[in-house]
């Protein structure tokens, strides 16, 4: 038995510090820290160490106090502490320390280790000790660790190095915890209403609409070429009007509907945030069946058009802001490869940068993926914040397969993302119906994207662009489309190497051979498959009934599997 005062925080009160489990915030948010050096580790590692502490150091307003531990006779009686390394002489120090939890500060199967505890109870210092197993994982850690900041402990692997486990100390000694009998789990609470609610700021039943509209039967799928594609058009036109855009006045070369928001700054004028969602699907295969795409894209041009409509009753931003609905991009991209090239009062090649919605309806329990956000530095810190600031599930992932409308722009050198809720089972299939879309999860989708434009929408300086080695004004894309289907469902927020699949599309060829959930897919054939990106051009290389060899890991085991690819 135990007894909880306030254990859902409803009351308006001071904080006791052993309410919250010790975590990494204790040291990177503390006033006074010392980061103690191991001076026996072998001069690389020791070498590395400095550079991670001269790094951290690097805008704190109280500056850390780094020491060898050769130089110490004692730890420092004040503040919180960095103890790095598995040969630091103060290791076992943070080992007693850890003793609530049954931790200890040693080598653990080549990992690097990161363990917190509280210097005394009832205090707000911590011991933060911090291990790489070799040099080449330093510098990971150093990018990664602060934004592990929540966490009392973490283990990573390889020389990324990739993160394998995290989580938070239980708490155990709040002072509005009572145990009488055991030390059993906290009971949960009937779920409640609040007692007020702000009104909504997006409607999930109009984009429910937009949804059900779109991917009905009477538009067929949506294919490229089709009257039933140039009814959607009108239909999104209609509505971009109705929510107050400017409609741009049609293009004959190609069916982009596009809305604008200008912007209030001169000096700004022909600077624009561009927000993207394709509304061409694939209409009726060749066996008659119709694909109707809620989920690919009627659910982004749903986001889309529901942003706009905040966005203009909200009233202009500084810069301008340009609503587009690509047409053409199952055939290649090709409305947005005819936006970036079309002569316009905007050029897209002086954009700050785009965003665009791309599979965006089935959240659920998941999480809004931000695919490409290594296109900018900022992309992360931007992610984040809108992850903080709506209380929605954000992942920032560094990769971008380059499949959708951002890669556009990204091969003319401007910033841009995809925000994506994760592969389906239904991809490119009849199944991608209306009625398996989150509703509640588009309005987190669009408050995420309301956050990305609008911020970018009154930054004053262009982004940091990191793009990949080609990516300029005058790169040209990748040649070739795909043309076959293994049908296994990436994991996009797995960084690799390898491609880590979350399951495989029903009889499809990754199911005939055997994958499953969990497995990474390092090679296809002869080709190393290290990226989402290289997986992608392997694919690209085959035919339909080209039978290839799967070479794939499970349970740290390298397993092979052979199958015959199927047209996509």
């Amino acid at each position: 038995m135990r007894v909880d005062v306030d254990p859902e925080f409803d009351l308006f009160r001071s904080l006791d510090v052993e309410e919250a489990p010790p975590a990494l915030s204790g040291a990177f948010g503390a006033d006074t820290c010392t980061m103690i050096l191991p001076a026996k580790a072998d001069a690389e590692l020791l070498a590395a160490y400095r550079a991670i502490a001269t790094e951290w150091n690097t805008g704190r307003t109280s500056p850390m106090t780094i020491a060898t531990d050769d130089t110490l006779k004692e730890l420092p009686k004040d503040g919180s502490l960095f103890v790095v390394g598995f040969t630091n002489r103060f290791a076992a120090a943070a080992t007693e320390a850890l003793a609530p939890y049954a931790a200890a500060a040693t080598p653990d199967r080549a990992r690097a280790r990161v363990l917190v505890a509280r210097r005394k109870a009832g205090q707000a210092a911590v011991i933060a000790f911090v291990a790489a197993d070799h040099a080449a994982q330093v510098p990971g850690l150093a990018r990664k660790l602060p934004h592990y900041h929540k966490y009392s402990y973490l283990a990573f692997e390889g020389d990324e190095p990739v993160n394998v486990d995290k989580g938070r100390w239980p708490v155990t000694s709040s002072p509005m915890t009572a145990f009488l009998d055991g030390t059993p789990p906290m009971a949960k609470l009937a779920a409640r209403e609040p007692l007020a609610e702000l009104p909504p700021a997006f409607s999930e039943e109009r984009m429910m609409a937009t949804v059900r509209t779109l991917s009905a039967p009477d538009l067929k799928g949506r294919g490229l070429g089709t009257p039933e594609i140039d009814r959607a058009a009108e239909l999104i036109a209609a509505a971009m009007k109705d929510a107050g855009l400017e409609l741009l006045p049609a293009d004959p070369a190609m069916h982009n509907v596009i809305g604008i928001l200008r912007g209030t700054k001169p000096e700004w004028a022909k600077s624009s945030v561009v927000v993207g969602a394709h509304y061409d699907h694939l209409g009726v295969g060749s066996d008659g069946s119709l694909h109707p795409g809620a989920d690919d894209n009627a659910s982004g041009v749903a986001v889309l058009l529901e942003l706009a409509r905040q966005m203009a009753t909200a009233g202009p931003s500084q810069r301008t802001v340009i609503f587009v609905a690509f047409a053409g991009e199952e055939s290649g991209r090709t409305g947005s490869k005819h936006y970036v090239a079309a002569t316009s009062p905007w050029p897209a090649s002086q954009a700050i940068g785009m965003v665009n919605l791309d599979t965006v309806g089935r959240l659920f329990g998941g999480k809004i993926l931000v695919l490409g956000s290594n296109s900018a530095s900022e992309w992360i810190h931007i992610v984040n914040g809108a992850g903080y600031v709506t209380g929605a599930p954000v992942e920032a992932v560094m990769n971008d397969p380059g499949g959708s409308d951002q890669k556009s722009f990204i091969e003319i050198g401007v910033p841009a993302v995809q925000l994506f809720t994760g592969a389906n089972a239904d991809y490119h299939r009849p199944g991608d119906t209306a009625d398996k879309i989150d509703g509640a999860g588009l309005v987190k989708v669009a408050a995420v994207t309301r956050e990305l434009v609008a911020y970018l929408a009154e930054r004053a300086e262009p982004l940091t662009a990191k793009l990949a080695s080609g990516a300029s004004p005058t790169a040209a894309p990748a040649a070739g489309e795909r043309r076959v289907s293994l049908g296994s469902i990436p994991d996009y927020a797995f960084s690799g190497p390898g491609v880590r699949i979350t399951g495989t599309t029903p009889g499809s060829p990754a199911e005939k051979a055997g994958l499953q959930q969990g497995d990474v897919i390092v090679k296809l054939g002869e080709a190393a498959t290290n990226s989402m990106r290289d997986f992608s051009e392997a694919l690209k290389a085959l035919a339909p009934g080209a039978k290839v060899t799967v070479t794939y890991q499970r349970d740290g085991q390298t397993r092979t599997a052979e199958a015959t690819l199927v047209a996509r």
